[in-house]
């Protein structure tokens, strides 16, 4: 599935009604000493999430705005009078799988009942989109057995550290595993066989909620290893349920692809996430939210005018078909529908097609006056004979505005813009801001104590010390303002800078993605034939007004993704097969094809300038990446000022990566900044929370209680 299919089955849920479901229990492999934790921290957790609300799926389900849900299948102490527990607990833990079937065949089908249960009720009270996480000392233990059992891999080839466990540790896993495969010899054909002999009760409760959702032709967001494992025994269960399923991101365990494989999913993101409490799924719907936006917004009346009669005809993709309304050409090929100056591909006209449906459906799909940024999430509340935690977040971003003004800056028409010199330009490099290290030292002692496994939100942590060292906070704020900024050729928006100019094609969609992500959007208009030097002095002058008082830019070049090809053009022109730079830093300029350079002067310009503001550069795909790439190589003090937005994403997997729009990467590449921010702040500490804390591997000793 790739990310335009899994995103046009998000986008038809409608208004998505997103609901959490944390399934927790122990396992009795623990007593095998495989994890860096010990097993009462199960019972800790569970704890965390209904008293103190500082754990990573509380944070994670406000940042996602979904509903969470903590359930109890088999904690091994009483938690029933928790406030908010959804107490379905089956026993207290599994039997230990290195000695004995780890649960009964009946025990394994109660375990599935019980997330088909919840997930029914669920979707009777409105939830299309389900997010599952799960808690459970030793679960990657259990994780890598059903995937040794399900695909009849070896147990070294699959097994990974789980929460962050010694060597000692991983070779008695592996061993572990192996050993508990063989002597139990589960049926590959048969789920429940495999769940009874070396499963977990939280593993056939996240199957049976993907089962519900398939049913019921809901989603489920898959998070990392664990919850992949889960869908797989679903997949075996009724192979059509992973029609229903999106992957979010690879996790750091080895066992996680080959599943995923099997299944046809492909993961989106490379974040060297290691935890279970559905991290990943949340980024990916927030994504998916601000993205169904963009859609909204260009389903606007009049031009679903033209849609609309252009369905009715049915006749969209033969070639030759035209005709006019109101005087304007409408032009149909297999390549899709030309409008006037409009241009609508296969896909476009697709998913306009499906919004169309949705609209007929739910005539408040589009409604735009909501007073939250929330477009088209809902909430709701279940009663499972407990509370519910809510995961709708207070004090978010600022509302979506109303209009999608963008503001206009055209090269050459500035005459406050103050040329650089040589001895500027040096005067740049020279002075670039330190980043403060005592804040960033701080910064990830904090985080090497908020309650999960040591590093086990890998890319987060590091983005979140990155902020803290560029802003000079131990613990940088959440909600910082952004803006986007694009460069434009010229020849796409030939009317910029005159009373006649209105945003359309390209720089329209650049508008309406910075504003989908709430961002203030800021076009700079290129002369392609230009001197470079003035090029290099606007983007400069742009960026040094845009940072001023914004802390994160969204940087990216505005054109026609198919018609131009800048991105093929750049990395043919300056990168090697094996995606090395080429050229030396000196002489990339000189390299970029004549009518580009102007454009990637400004760019030069604009990440220096930013830089030099200590604000944080998050590139976008495709030129832009590639010369900031080359800019480091010019100026290395400017790299911790960068963030290449393309490197978040799983790039190993082409069909997995967001393409489309311009500067989307960019922008989901800040909304992973916020929920970077999102973790550091909202989450609590192990002495907070009174968890107990590592026993083995890298946050022995480091982690404080």
């Amino acid at each position: 599935m790739t990310f335009t299919d899994a995103f046009n089955l998000y986008r038809n849920m409608g208004k998505t009604q997103k609901c959490t479901f944390i399934f927790c229990a122990d396992h009795g492999i623990a007593e095998m000493n495989v994890s860096a934790y010990p097993k009462t921290t199960t019972a800790g957790m569970v704890k965390n999430y209904l008293v103190d609300h500082g754990a990573a799926a509380n944070a994670f389900a406000k940042f996602a705005k979904s509903e969470l849900y903590i359930v109890d299948v088999g904690v091994d102490e009483d938690l029933s009078h928790l406030p908010g527990i959804v107490d379905r607990k089956i026993a207290r833990g599994t039997k230990n799988f290195a000695k004995s079937k780890a649960m009964t065949r009946a025990q394994a089908r109660q375990s599935i009942k019980i997330g088909k249960d919840l997930a029914e009720e669920a979707i009777k009270a409105g939830c299309n989109c389900f997010l599952i996480g799960e808690m459970g000392i030793a679960n990657t233990t259990t994780a890598a057995a059903i995937t040794c059992a399900s695909l009849l891999l070896y147990a070294e080839d699959i097994t990974g550290r789980g929460s962050n466990i010694s060597d000692e540790r991983l070779k008695r896993k592996i061993e572990i595993v192996q050993n508990a495969v063989e002597k139990h010899d589960p049926d590959p054909d048969d789920p429940i066989d495999i769940l009874s002999k070396v499963g977990g009760f939280e593993f056939g409760a996240m199957a049976g909620v993907i089962l519900a959702a398939a049913k019921h032709k809901k989603i489920v967001i898959l998070d990392g290893f664990n919850t992949t494992a889960a869908a797989m025994l679903a997949y075996k269960t009724n192979p059509d349920c992973a029609n229903y399923l999106i992957g979010s991101h690879l996790s750091e365990e080895p066992g996680q692809l080959p599943l995923l494989y099997e299944m046809n999913i492909l993961p989106f993101f490379k974040l060297d996430i290691a935890l279970g409490e559905a991290v990943g799924s949340s980024i990916l719907v927030k994504i998916f939210d601000r993205l169904s936006f963009i859609f909204n917004r260009h389903t606007d009346p009049e031009y679903l005018a033209f849609i609309n009669k252009a369905l009715e005809d049915n006749e969209i993709f033969e070639d030759g078909k035209g005709f006019t309304i109101d005087g304007e050409e409408i032009e149909l090929s297999e390549e899709g529908i030309r409008i006037g100056d409009l241009k609508f591909d296969r896909e476009s006209v697709e998913a306009l097609m499906a919004i169309r449906e949705m609209m007929e459906n739910d005539p408040d799909f589009m409604d735009d006056d909501d007073d939250d940024d929330d477009f088209g999430t809902m909430n709701f509340d279940l009663k499972f004979g407990g509370g519910r935690l809510t995961g709708k977040s207070e004090g978010d971003r600022k509302d979506m505005p109303p209009d999608y003004d963008l503001e206009v800056r055209v090269m050459d028409e500035d005459p406050e813009i103050v040329a650089a010199t040589d001895r500027t330009f040096n005067f740049y490099l020279q002075t670039m801001p330190q980043l403060n290290h005592k804040a960033m030292e701080a910064c990830k002692n904090h985080i090497d104590n908020l309650t999960k496994p040591h590093r086990s939100l890998g890319l987060l942590e590091e983005i979140a010390v990155q902020i803290a060292g560029i802003s000079g906070d131990d613990i940088p704020a959440d909600n910082l303002n952004h803006a986007a900024l694009g460069f434009a050729d010229k020849k796409n928006c030939p009317n910029a800078g005159t009373d006649n100019y209105d945003e359309d094609g390209v720089t329209m969609i650049f508008g309406t993605t910075a504003r989908s992500f709430l961002m203030d959007a800021y076009l700079g208009v290129i002369d392609p034939n230009g001197d470079p030097t003035a090029a290099f002095d606007f983007g400069r002058a742009l960026a040094e007004e845009i940072s001023f008082d914004t802390p994160i830019i969204a940087l990216g070049d505005v054109n026609d993704f198919d018609k131009d090809k800048t991105h093929a053009i750049f990395e043919k022109k300056l990168l090697t097969k094996d995606d090395k730079l080429k050229y030396e830093p000196e002489e990339f300029l000189a390299k970029i094809p004549k009518k580009y350079r102007c454009m990637a002067s400004a760019v030069v310009g604009a990440i220096i300038a930013a830089a030099h503001n200590s604000t944080l550069v998050v590139t976008d795909c495709g030129a832009v990446d590639i010369i900031a790439r080359y800019v480091e190589k010019i100026c290395p003090a400017v790299r911790p000022y960068i963030l290449h937005a393309s490197k978040l994403f799983n790039c190993d997997f082409k069909p997995a990566y967001p393409i489309g729009f311009d500067i989307e990467i960019a922008c989901a590449g800040i909304e992973i900044v916020e929920a970077a921010l999102c973790m550091v702040n909202e989450m609590k500490t192990f002495a907070d929370a009174k968890v107990d804390v590592a026993i083995d591997g890298a946050g022995f000793g480091i982690q404080k209680n």
